[in-house]
């Protein structure tokens, strides 16, 4: 169960975002938030080919001076092998998860040792999924951020909540848009996915079976259009179908 402390972090989070009404003040109060983890840089970014674009499509971004420049300049975007990942992963990992090929070693150390340089050395990536048909991240990065299970949850859901309130501001919602309506039970288990259960908790919970659980799960997905469970919870939260 998620401790009270991560909890009300994501609820407070939650209804201040919620309430703003500018990509600037969406910014800085999630940077206010996730400072709180031990987060000091973040971005919410598109991730274009490498070979089509050195630049990531920048929704938001709060780094250190210089760093963006130094990225560009010694063309780390060809080896960011956490970039790479990014573009193909559809759930939250940390940094030091991001795989790479052993024989090209040298240049993947040399990018995490700049990362070091600029205090960001250990961080996370939430994916987004493919908005607007390009692979979409939030990364968060500091020197010693919380990235216990806890706080990696607290943070996927305040990251997905905060992403999706940029894209409302970028790009409102079309006039009668409307998402599908969750049934009582897909409510219950988005609620309990919403404080970490898994599939097979949540089916011993309900007293169904963990296949159905799936089921239920996979039709909330569809509604919400999620691409993963917790941001089928966070789209949820949007509509008033969840509480956290």
């Amino acid at each position: 169960m998620m401790t009270a402390t991560h909890r009300n972090l994501i609820c407070d989070a939650i209804e201040e975002i919620a309430s703003l009404t500018s990509l600037s003040q969406v910014g800085a109060s999630f940077a206010v938030t996730l400072a709180k983890l031990g987060f000091n840089s973040l971005g919410i970014n598109g991730l274009p080919p490498p070979e089509e674009d050195a630049d990531p499509v920048i929704l938001t971004e709060i780094a250190p001076n210089g760093f963006r420049d130094l990225y560009i300049h010694e063309r780390f975007y060809a080896v960011d092998h956490i970039a790479a990942h990014a573009r193909t992963a559809y759930e939250p990992f940390r940094f030091s998860e991001a795989p790479y090929d052993p024989r090209e070693s040298q240049p993947h150390e040399r990018f995490i040792e700049a990362l070091q340089s600029f205090h960001m050395g250990k961080g996370v990536i939430v994916p987004l999924g493919r908005p607007a048909n390009i692979p979409a991240c939030v990364w968060l990065a500091g020197d010693n951020p919380e990235m216990h299970d806890d706080a990696l949850l607290a943070t996927q859901l305040i990251s997905l909540f905060t992403a999706s309130k940029v894209r409302a501001l970028s790009r409102p919602r079309r006039a009668g848009a409307r998402p599908g309506t969750l049934t009582k039970r897909e409510r219950e288990v988005l609620q309990w996915i919403s404080v970490g259960k898994t599939s097979w908790e949540i089916s011993v919970i309900s007293g169904l079976s963990e296949r159905a659980i799936n089921n239920i799960i996979a039709v909330a997905m569809q509604k919400l259009d999620a691409v993963t469970r917790v941001q089928a919870v966070v789209n949820a939260i949007r509509q008033g179908e969840v509480e956290l």
